[in-house]
């Protein structure tokens, strides 16, 4: 397994105006032109029972997994450890991991945070193409939205067309897209509320609520619970599936099944699990730095005291 972990320096935090958010908005517009919202990876497929379930059957081809995802330091939305994990598919094992130090200059803002986040994702992909170009990630599960978002182009599908890597929007929060019926304007509480009521009444989806709109009919995604340890599906939280770029709902929904154990997919729950503990490490030097200093001053103001006298 090779991993690494570097640092991208520092940066100034800003609050983006009005203008900016609009810039912004018309930026998604453009690149959401170019998405790809169909299977489109000829090295790997999958192939699902005939159930309207999405779920697997088999696959051919398919042997890395990616996950990405970024952790902060409590109190500080500046300071992150952004993290690349590839995991070897079926069988889940970590065989390439990055962490990159980062300073954020945006904060969280809904809607928008592929310009929070997609660069040092995008850094971390870079740096695997020209350092171990034989684990580049045939897919990635990103944690954050795709094409399920209010304007199409969440940060799955940013980081995927930029890439030009398969995505798949895999959210744990649900982005409210107004003007297409009740169910999709809901807020997340009451979302989950009915994705709970669906899936108990109809247990024949196997933890699946299709996310569609009553007014276009377009489906944008699905609510899905997916963990293989829960005895009863619908009993938990879902995450929000969705196409990033270049793969289907389909194939999106089967991914994100065969990869959660869990909750939250594996792919991402290891990029969640490593970033935290490199958040750790970080916050313990910043601990040992901090005590070795403060030692460093006493004992020069020591010094001192001692040469006056």
């Amino acid at each position: 397994m090779t991993s690494t972990t570097s640092d991208t320096g520092s940066s100034t935090y800003s609050v983006p105006s009005k203008d900016q958010k609009q810039e912004w908005a018309k930026q998604q517009s453009i690149l959401k032109s170019n998405l790809v919202v169909v299977d489109d990876h000829p090295d790997w497929s999958l192939t699902l029972k005939d159930d309207n379930t999405h779920r697997l059957e088999s696959t051919k081809g398919l042997q890395y997994v990616g996950g990405v995802d970024l952790s902060f330091i409590v109190g500080n939305n500046e300071d992150a450890i952004a993290s690349l994990i590839v995991l070897s598919y079926p069988d889940f094992k970590v065989v390439y991991e990055n962490h990159a130090k980062v300073k954020l200059t945006l904060p969280y803002i809904a809607g928008f945070l592929a310009f929070r986040e997609v660069e040092p994702l995008l850094d971390l992909i870079s740096t695997l193409r020209s350092t171990h170009p034989e684990f580049e990630p045939q897919v990635i599960l990103v944690d954050g939205c795709g094409i399920l978002h209010p304007r199409g182009f969440g940060l799955a599908s940013h980081l995927g067309l930029l890439s030009n890597i398969p995505t798949v929007g895999c959210s744990k929060n649900y982005l409210v897209i107004d003007n297409d019926g009740p169910l999709l304007g809901s807020n997340p509480t009451a979302l989950k509320k009915d994705f709970k009521k669906f899936v108990t009444t109809h247990p024949e989806t196997h933890g699946l609520m299709p996310l569609t709109g009553t007014v276009t009919g377009k489906t944008y995604g699905a609510a899905l619970a997916a963990a293989t340890g829960k005895a009863a599906e619908g009993a938990q939280n879902p995450i929000f599936v969705s196409i990033g770029h270049k793969v289907s709902l389909e194939t999106a929904v089967a991914l994100v099944r065969a990869c959660s154990r869990f909750r939250v997919p594996e792919p991402i729950r290891q990029a969640d699990l490593k970033s935290r503990n490199e958040i750790r490490k970080w916050c313990q030097q910043q601990e040992k730095d901090a005590a070795l200093a403060l030692a460093t001053v006493g004992a020069t103001i020591t010094t001192a005291t001692a040469v006056a006298n």
